[in-house]
């Protein structure tokens, strides 16, 4: 009897592995590959009517934001070139069918190595660091990705990826709320962090909303919700939220939501802000074939804007009696500056009693591109968040700083900075990185080689579209 049981048992496990479906890691790693790319380089069909939609109504102003940003996913597309200097951290959501076995390497190290050899034969920008707090030197692979996984009923293996920025995931929030809280609560908790958010987030926003589970698990879902249909409850909840935020709609482009059962004492609600270049891709691979989502949009031609004030760098005289709410074309010498640049520059200033470049007079684009690819110059390059850099506005503004440029708001004490030394500061739309990239003429780096993007480099620009504020 013994003996049958064991046969038996040999026979059911021998027909399980008949059913099971063989998916090369090789596979994998071709599949988000691809998606790395296609997240990169092609925009959402779905948000490009909501662009084309607000493009139609705006005027002004308005109406350039929209034209640049139709411009340049129009452009990226053609060349093949990331939509934003800052190709994110790669997330990947796998819906792995119990039905499939992977051979080769695990999934894990297959979507790593996809990753890598993705943004380093692309000149995609790396991004990622060791450690947050201990080592924050620069991995230069841009892994390792973030890599979450469920196991589904199925023969095949379905996969989401996003490149996820920092500008807009900083501005990202959560908040556990009591259970009796009323549905306008919530709203107004998304409101004021929209508008808290303000340009440094590169508006219009997609704003992906995550309801349910815990502290962790609704900041998860926050992000799932990008690549979620909604179901008749949550889409209701979506068109009141919208109708809640009418007098803000011209900062947002798209709401998603994704909800979950949570405790009885709990709510929690997450927000995961997205610039307007919300990137994603999927894919589903069942055998030896990968199928991919379709997204492809008829791209319209903008023409250009001629409203700019043409302004030369070396004009200081120009520059300083420049007021907020001007818009120019800058040409001439300007130098990119980061976190990690100005920091040294601090370091260096203690030690040295002056800079490692003459700042008088000069102007900082916080920025840090891509690498170029071959026959470029730069790689695509977008502004950086400037109030990063207010606790260096005394350094460099009283080294003889005339300007800087970046995107954002700034803090109060910065800009009292900068007006008692007599600077200016300027934004460069955000989200437009592969059209700015075509004002660069010339690119060498200056100082701190070792920091990759975030090097000092000193750029030849002509016709950089930029706003005064300060």
């Amino acid at each position: 009897m013994k003996v049958d049981n064991i046969l038996f048992d040999f026979q059911t496990i021998s027909l399980y592995h008949v059913r099971m479906v063989e998916i090369k890691s090789s596979d994998i790693e071709k599949a988000v590959y691809e998606l790395c790319v296609n997240a990169n380089t092609m925009y959402d069909a779905k948000l490009y009517a909501n662009l084309i939609q607000k493009f139609n109504n705006a005027c002004g102003d308005d109406k350039i934001k929209y034209s640049n940003i139709l411009k340049n996913i129009k452009l990226s597309f053609e060349t093949k070139r990331p939509l934003c200097q800052d190709t994110g951290q790669v997330i990947i959501f796998a819906k792995i069918g119990n039905k499939v076995t992977i051979t080769g390497k695990t999934f894990n190290e297959a979507v790593n190595n996809a990753v890598e050899k993705a943004y380093t034969e692309n000149f995609y920008r790396k991004s990622v660091v060791t450690n947050t707090l201990f080592n924050r030197a620069n991995t230069r692979t841009n892994t390792p990705a973030i890599i979450y996984t469920d196991i589904v009923d199925g023969d095949n293996i379905h996969i989401d990826l996003t490149a996820k920025g920092a500008g807009s995931e900083n501005c990202s929030v959560i908040k556990m709320f009591n259970p009796s809280a009323a549905k306008t609560d919530i709203f107004k908790f998304i409101k004021d962090s929209v508008i808290l958010a303000g340009e440094k987030s590169c508006p219009p926003l997609v704003l992906g909303i995550g309801a349910g589970g815990t502290l962790e698990y609704a900041a998860l879902l926050s992000k799932k919700a990008f690549f979620h249909t909604p179901d008749e409850a949550e889409q209701q909840f979506i068109d009141e939220l919208r109708e809640y935020l009418k007098d803000i709609e011209e900062s947002i482009l798209d709401i998603r939501l994704c909800t979950a059962s949570t405790h009885i004492a709990s709510l929690p609600v997450a927000l995961t802000i997205s610039c307007h270049s919300t990137r994603h891709a999927g894919c589903t691979i069942k055998g030896n074939d990968i199928f991919y989502q379709k997204n492809t949009c008829d791209y319209l031609q903008t023409d250009d804007d001629s409203s700019f004030r043409e302004v030369s760098s070396c004009d200081t005289e120009t520059i300083r009696s420049l007021l907020p709410g001007e818009n120019i074309l800058l040409s001439g010498e300007i130098y990119t500056a980061r976190d990690a640049a100005h920091k040294k520059f601090e370091e260096y200033f203690k030690q040295h009693s002056c800079l490692p470049v003459d700042l008088k007079d000069k102007i900082i684009f916080y920025a840090g591109p891509c690498p170029a690819a071959k026959d470029e110059i730069i790689g695509p390059i977008g502004p950086t968040t400037a109030a990063r850099m207010d606790s260096f506005c005394e350094l460099t503004y009283s080294n003889g700083l005339l300007a800087s440029i970046g995107k954002g708001e700034r803090s109060a004490q910065a800009c009292e900075k900068i007006k008692k030394y007599n600077g200016k500061y300027l934004i460069a739309q955000g989200g437009i990185a592969c059209l700015l990239s075509q004002c660069v003429k010339s690119c060498e780096t200056a100082a701190f080689e070792e920091l990759g993007t975030e090097a000092v480099r000193k750029l030849y620009v002509e016709k950089l579209p930029l706003k005064v504020v300060v």
